[in-house]
């Protein structure tokens, strides 16, 4: 049946769906990861499919099914606690049999509680433990919704699930793919990173859409296929990062090209209650449900959770020894920067551990991405994944044993979903939380004001391996890993600067030289930001570098040092004297302001200073000057300053200026004098010797005294001795210079054979 034939066949029978099935889709999912364009080589393989999925059910038994779901669903509505499998919910016969080609057979507790007022149109608040199966609980209502509607390609856009990072996406429209099967509605994943023509062609032939808030927004301003009026339900799976200030532009402009009437459905592992985040979402009585709620602890019972306090300088000497322990394990390594992810797997990996190391991190291209996520997923054992917290939001990793937390998490939230990568549906996990010594107590009290059971461990000293002799020697071979550990570092203190809670991150806290000599660095880098955020506002609790360390990043980086921002400031003060600030208010001591400018100059830098710095460093703002009325300066007793004074001034300069041209004409006058003296005595003195006329400054010609006298070479051969005498007694006041000319001149008048003899005689 061809393509035209078939469009034309369902607009006569709507209630017939579509043969385009979400699998057909899928696989063209999978040419879009390869960016593919070509919409002909997608073409054939959604022909084929077409053609296998023919097999329909009666239009009467289908009509006759939608019939016996409504009934149902008002009788089990008033009891939800008989159900005790999915063939108990009111579903239709396709979506059952998608779930248990899948292995889904018991509902859990969130299922059981949201998918009955999701099936009869309510909207729905549901906050559970993670790995509890909240993405069933609106995938299973997404299709029975469609299926009573007999939705069709041509109704355009049913149903929006907005998730807020694409690994996740990805995680749900594979099950999508994999539950809703036998249904013939069109699924398409649209997230960054993709090929945004592929999305944009096929946009439009979609009823459920799975995207991240930036590329949905993308085509709703960009792509005129993109139609949202028919919407029927819209779902937030983690909800509350969507809805937070991360998301928080993208978010209220998709909700505004939505329509006002629909189905919402609101997931997540920490629910926000905000009654702003309601109305942005514009839910209408939404059914609150929190199955765990009441429960005496908020994560899952079978998670094992401790923590260790180490040192800052020792964190990356405790994960190597970790993961050398640790050898037949499914790990999870969370940190809080990309660029900490990215130095510590270069680094361990050249260091050649037992286990696979994988980052994942939100910088990467999305393809590598995705076979990273694919490959940690198969991996059973033997495998370390290091990752940001784009990791840590509703993904499912499959029988994960640790999760460590190297990096102490903002808050509470944050740490539930970290430790959810493990335990998940009703499997142990264990998970430990890495903190510093002044972290310890403020994070623990808000874990037990949560509801989250942890205890303390305690490190085998024997256990520990130190690699930093070999990460110094690789960071002095490769400049690249080098300036990779500089970003690490500067990445780590801007996120601990930049955390609200400042009991838990006190910056002033940290060891800043001994944690860059833990990353093999020698020298300290130096963190521009904390010069400027000078304000205590801003950052009250700056720390306090040792003079050391101030020299050496001062030396660092030439650009750095000739920042306008930070002429001024102390980069550096001695030991004896006390800390700029005066305790944890961030406000400045007397101390500060006793420190001489001399300071400002730093005496152990070798480095070239220009007179720009300097004169730069050497502005010293001594006291307040006063101006009158006629914007003169005046003194503390009233009085004017007398240096201002401009009509002395220009006395002055007019003085200085004739006594600099008297002094001039007497220089003139003195050099011509002398001048003429040395002229008369060189005619008086006829017996001087050639060189002192030759030596005499009045001479300007060339100095030829290294010739020889022709006189006494040549005069026995020729007469040239007599002709010269003759010359003389004509002429005895001829200059001895001319004179040597003259006698060079006839002495070019020779014979090859005086010649050679003249030659032999000056290489003598």
């Amino acid at each position: 049946m061809g393509k035209n034939k078939y469009v034309n066949f369902a607009r006569k029978n709507k209630f017939k769906s579509s043969s385009r099935k979400s699998g057909d889709f899928y696989q063209s999912h999978k040419q879009n990861s390869n960016d593919v364009d070509d919409e002909s080589e997608a073409a054939p393989q959604v022909k084929v499919q077409s053609r296998v999925s023919k097999l329909r059910v009666p239009v009467s038994v289908e009509e006759a099914e939608i019939q016996s779901l409504y009934q149902r669903y008002s009788q089990l509505s008033a009891n939800p606690d008989s159900i005790a499998t999915f063939k108990d919910f009111p579903l239709s016969r396709k979506t059952l049999a998608g779930l248990n080609e899948a292995n889904f057979i018991k509902p859990t507790v969130i299922q059981r509680a949201s998918i009955l007022p999701a099936l009869n149109g309510k909207d729905i608040l549901a906050a559970a433990k993670t790995g509890s199966g909240k993405t069933l609980a609106f995938l299973i209502p997404i299709l029975e919704r469609l299926f009573l509607e007999k939705w069709t390609r041509l109704d355009g856009l049913g149903a929006l699930i907005i998730t807020p990072t694409r690994e996740l996406a990805v995680q749900i429209f594979e099950t999508i793919a994999r539950v809703g099967k036998h249904h013939d509605f069109t699924a398409g994943l649209i997230i960054g990173g993709q090929n945004l023509k592929f999305e944009r062609n096929r946009l439009h032939n979609l009823n459920v859409i799975i995207g991240t808030p930036g590329r949905l927004l993308q085509h709703m301003d960009e792509n005129p296929l993109f139609d949202a009026t028919n919407l029927k339900i819209l779902v937030l799976d983690e909800a509350d990062r969507c809805l937070d200030m991360g998301f928080s532009a993208s978010m209220n402009s998709i909700i505004d090209n939505l329509p006002d009437v629909r189905q919402t459905l609101l997931f997540s592992a920490t629910q926000t209650n905000s009654v702003r985040d309601l109305a942005r979402v514009k839910l209408t009585n939404p059914v609150h449900i929190a199955p765990h709620e009441k429960e005496q602890i908020a994560t899952p019972a079978k998670l094992q959770q401790s923590y260790v306090v180490v040192e800052l300088s020792s964190k990356l000497t405790m994960l190597w020894s970790f993961l050398n322990t640790h050898t037949k394990q499914k790990i999870i390594v969370f940190f809080a920067t990309c660029k900490q992810v990215k130095y510590f797997y270069q680094i361990f990996r050249k260091l050649r551990p037992s286990v696979l190391l994988l980052p994942l991190y939100g910088g990467m291209n999305q393809e590598k991405r995705n076979k990273i996520y694919a490959e940690f997923c198969g991996k059973h054992s033997n495998v370390c994944l290091m990752a940001t917290d784009v990791a840590s939001r509703g993904l499912d990793f499959p029988k994960v044993n640790w999760v460590v937390q190297m990096d102490c998490p903002e808050d509470v939230v944050q740490y539930i979903h970290r430790a959810g990568r493990t335990a998940r549906l009703n499997t142990s996990g264990e998970n430990l939380l890495v903190l510093l010594p002044h972290e310890e107590k403020a994070m623990l009290k808000l874990l037990e004001g949560s509801r989250i059971p942890i205890k303390q461990i305690k490190i085998d000293e024997r256990q520990l391996f130190s690699p930093l002799v070999k990460i110094q020697s690789f960071l002095a071979q490769s400049p690249e890993l080098k300036e990779c550990a500089k970003r690490a570092f500067v990445a780590y203190i801007k996120s601990v600067a930049l955390m609200k809670n400042r009991e838990i991150f006190q910056l002033r806290e940290l060891k800043l030289d001994e944690y860059a000599k833990s990353l093999g660095l020698s020298i300290t880098p130096r963190v521009r930001f904390l010069s400027r955020m000078t304000d205590k506002n801003r950052l009250p609790n700056v720390p306090h570098h040792s003079h050391e360390s101030c020299i050496a990043s001062k030396a660092s980086s030439d650009e750095e040092d000739d920042s306008d921002d930070n002429f001024l400031q102390v980069k550096c003060a001695d030991h004896d004297l006390m800390s700029p600030f005066d305790g944890q208010n961030g406000n400045m001591s007397e101390t500060e302001e006793a420190v001489p400018s001399t300071l400002l100059q730093s005496k152990a830098t070798n480095k070239r200073t220009s007179k720009a710095k300097l004169a730069k460093k050497s502005l010293v703002i001594s006291k307040r000057t006063v101006f009158n009325d006629e914007g003169m300066p005046v003194s503390e007793d009233g009085e004017d300053y007398s240096i201002y004074d401009l009509n002395e001034a220009r006395v002055k300069l007019e003085q200085q200026d004739v006594e600099d041209k008297k002094r001039y004409k007497e220089l003139k006058k003195a050099k011509r004098i002398s001048m003429k003296e040395k002229e008369r005595k060189l005619k008086a003195n006829d017996g001087s010797t050639e060189e002192d006329e030759f030596g005499s400054e009045s001479d300007a010609s060339v100095n030829l005294d290294w010739l020889p006298d022709p006189d006494k070479i040549y005069g026995d051969k020729n007469n040239t001795t007599s002709d010269v005498e003759s010359n003389h007694s004509e002429n005895e006041l001829v200059h001895p210079l001319k004179r040597k000319r003259t006698l060079l001149h006839q002495a070019c008048d020779l014979t090859l054979t005086e010649t050679e003899q003249l030659a032999m005689n000056l290489l003598k």
